[in-house]
């Protein structure tokens, strides 16, 4: 089963946000500065260190970043989310 940050690595991918894209998006919506490298980090972190690197703490923020349920993010246990779902703000072309 993929991780956390493989998830949110999936999402960012099928949206096709880059990460400074996604870093950026995130700083604003956790009011907090998020580096394009700490993104890149969280994608690449499993479970366990998640709760080390910060990803955890900023999961309420991702959530409403890509409008997806917390419990799939941190379990993947319900059904994949609606990857069209328009309360996702697209990146203009």
């Amino acid at each position: 089963m993929p991780s956390m940050g493989e998830r949110i690595h999936r999402i960012r991918l099928h949206i096709g946000w880059s990460a400074e894209e996604c870093a950026y998006r995130a700083t604003i919506e956790a009011n907090t500065h998020i580096a394009p490298s700490t993104w890149m980090d969280w994608e690449r972190c499993s479970n366990e260190q998640a709760a080390s690197n910060g990803l955890v703490v900023h999961l309420d923020a991702i959530c409403r970043l890509f409008a997806v349920d917390k419990e799939w993010l941190i379990a993947g246990s319900i059904g994949e989310p609606n990857m069209h779902d328009s309360r996702i703000l697209a990146f203009p072309p």
